[in-house]
């Protein structure tokens, strides 16, 4: 499969650096030069654009990606605009993060398909090891 990634911070970065290791192509893209220059030898491509922008995401191999995960986690904003940008121009698979559940209402409203809260994910996966942790010791 071949995957665009918008925001390369730690969830993105490590999300496409896991898709890359288990054979799929990624496309990542950031705002922000160090995050590229960390990632770039890892994944299929990078760029540093404003995904924001849609003349900047026109520039992409969209009609070839199969989904397109915005893993943006700083600012909702730029989440929503990149969202819009990617809806725009017609990219049937988003996926979004959300930074709290105003955001994926948000989301929810603009028909994202799968919206994550990746914090909500990992307190609830470390709460189930720390219980199966604790059942063991006793």
């Amino acid at each position: 499969m071949k995957y665009l990634i918008i925001g390369l911070g730690n969830f993105g970065k490590t999300l496409a650096e896991d898709l890359t290791d288990n054979g799929n192509e990624v496309i990542g893209i950031d705002n922000d030069e160090r995050k590229i220059e960390d990632v770039k030898d890892r994944i299929s491509l990078s760029y540093i654009m404003d995904a924001t922008e849609v003349s900047a995401l026109r520039s992409l191999p969209l009609d070839e990606i199969d989904c397109a995960i915005v893993a943006i986690g700083q600012s909702m904003e730029h989440s929503l605009r990149t969202v819009a940008a990617l809806k725009e121009l017609s990219v049937k698979n988003i996926y979004a993060r959300a930074i709290d559940n105003t955001h994926r209402s948000i989301l929810k409203a603009m028909s994202i398909k799968k919206i994550f809260i990746p914090e909500s994910y990992a307190a609830r996966l470390f709460s189930r090891m720390l219980s199966d942790e604790n059942s063991v010791m006793e």
